[in-house]
């Protein structure tokens, strides 16, 4: 798969996410997995990506309404974030 196809498969599965919210942990690995799955890209990439992943496993941690504002802006956060990757390594 190139670095674009699974970006944009990330992509997809942020949005799937966004709407759904479940399996918080399951979506933090297959976040990670995606990224550690690129070609060519420096580790400040794969050490980024650990900090959203740390970002993605704690957001509950808050409680509900505070959650749900938080982690929509973290999610969109996120996606900027996977689209600036694919501007770079796609």
């Amino acid at each position: 798969m190139s670095n674009r196809s699974i970006l944009e498969k990330l992509i997809q599965d942020i949005n799937i996410y966004t709407k759904t919210k479940q399996d918080r942990s399951d979506f933090a690995s297959i976040f990670m997995e995606a990224i550690e799955s690129l070609e060519d890209v420096p580790f400040s990439v794969i050490d980024e990506a650990r900090d959203w992943q740390y970002k993605i496993e704690t957001e509950n941690s808050v409680d509900q309404e505070s959650h749900e504002k938080r982690n929509s802006k973290l999610l969109a956060n996120l996606s900027l974030w996977v689209k600036r990757l694919m501007s770079s390594y796609g």
